[in-house]
């Protein structure tokens, strides 16, 4: 016991001397793998990495033409997400609960440039940028939708998801009075928003029925209400050749949840696999292609050693066809593909080798012996231009 004790002491120093170094503004720093082959389009060059281990957060960025390291000068909250619009300089660090504010700065300057607050106590979730003026922030401890400017910070319009929608298909309010909404995807003039409708005045246990919200960005109005099959939407909205899909665990612990799918017309095809197949909760999940997907399950996750695990599945069946990962640990945190390379990146937050693995969609196999390097364990990834 003593020896885990000062192990972990150890790994919080070194933590914190990479903190150190980053904030002093070391420009590159050399990373482990070997180059990426190049781009066959000239798009998503560079990874953007939230990285945390709940004490700080430092926003790094991966060179992937170069694998090299590049740091930011100013540091983020231990609790954020990190958004880069395609068409966009910028990039937007939403800090959550505790901070309740977004940074947003420029990438090719490595730093940021300016904050504002969106609600202290409100928690803010995802952040959806349609331009330089207009963005919308979604927030779990709120029924208002805000719009606002995403470099000033202000108010353009507050939007009551209840009042904006039919009231026959969403209800007034869970007994907390919020809907939880997560997180959020722009697709053809529109924004999809999660709800999950859990109520926290009970520990935060899924209500009998979680949703989808469509506004229409032209009006501000909500156009449907998409009840899905599952509870409890954990991960985010993801769109592969128009399906879209998104993994829903339901109440964590017992595995009630399934990965659902959508056509180009939102149409829900239904479960392409569900929590009893893959063996645990989801964590995060993706579609590779018309016949394979992945996920990030937990096991024993309420016991006395949960873990998690990398699974790839069937799509025709749902059954799970490989581990391609198994820390044996609870690490393993997000998928983000990379349609341009045929690659996917895994975060592993292990605090004592965090980084991020890369896998080949086509074999299923990394792409390295190892992995990218980024400091503190990575929280939230982007590909940014």
């Amino acid at each position: 016991m003593v020896d885990k004790r000062w192990e972990q002491v150890i790994w919080n120093v070194l933590f914190s001397i990479v903190v150190i170094i980053t904030l002093l503004g070391c420009d590159r720093i050399k990373i482990v793998p070997a180059k990426l082959p190049p781009l066959s389009s000239e798009r998503f060059n560079h990874l953007l990495v939230a990285t945390s281990d709940y004490h700080s957060g430092v926003l790094v960025g991966v060179d992937l033409l170069q694998s090299e390291l590049q740091s930011f000068e100013s540091s983020i909250y231990s609790d954020a997400i990190v958004r880069s619009p395609e068409n966009s300089p910028y990039f937007y660090v939403v800090n959550r609960l505790g901070a309740d504010n977004i940074q947003w700065g420029q990438r090719n300057k490595k730093q940021v440039l300016g904050q504002f607050s969106v609600g202290r106590g409100t928690n803010p979730q995802d952040i959806a940028v349609v331009s330089s003026k207009v963005a919308y922030v979604s927030r779990l401890e709120s029924k208002i939708l805000l719009k606002l400017n995403p470099t000033t910070g202000e108010t353009l319009k507050e939007i009551d998801l209840f009042e904006s929608a039919d009231s026959k298909t969403l209800e007034s309010t869970d007994p907390d009075g919020f809907p939880e909404m997560t997180w959020m995807k722009l697709l053809n003039n529109q924004l999809l928003i999660l709800m999950q409708r859990l109520n926290s005045e009970e520990g935060f246990k899924p209500s009998n029925k979680s949703q989808l919200a469509v506004l229409d960005l032209a009006t501000d109005r909500v156009l449907q209400i998409i009840t899905l099959k599952g509870t409890n939407p954990v991960t985010e909205l993801k769109i592969l050749e128009g399906e879209l899909s998104v993994g829903e665990a339901g109440k964590l612990g017992v595995l009630y949840g399934g990965v659902e799918l959508f056509d180009s017309n939102l149409k829900s095809l239904g479960w392409v696999t569900d929590e009893q197949k893959l063996g645990g909760d989801i964590i995060d999940c993706a579609l590779l292609s018309k016949t394979v997907g992945v996920a990030i399950i937990a096991k024993n996750i309420y016991g006395m050693k949960p873990e998690t695990q990398l699974v790839a599945f069937r799509r025709s069946d749902g059954k799970v066809i490989s581990i391609l990962r198994d820390p044996g640990n609870y690490s393993l945190h997000q998928i983000l593909m990379d349609e341009d390379r045929s690659f996917f990146y895994l975060s592993d937050r292990d605090p004592k080798k965090p980084g991020i693995w890369v896998y080949d969609i086509k074999t299923l196999q990394p792409v390295f012996n190892t992995y990218y390097e980024v400091g503190l364990p990575p929280y939230h990834m982007v590909l940014a231009n």
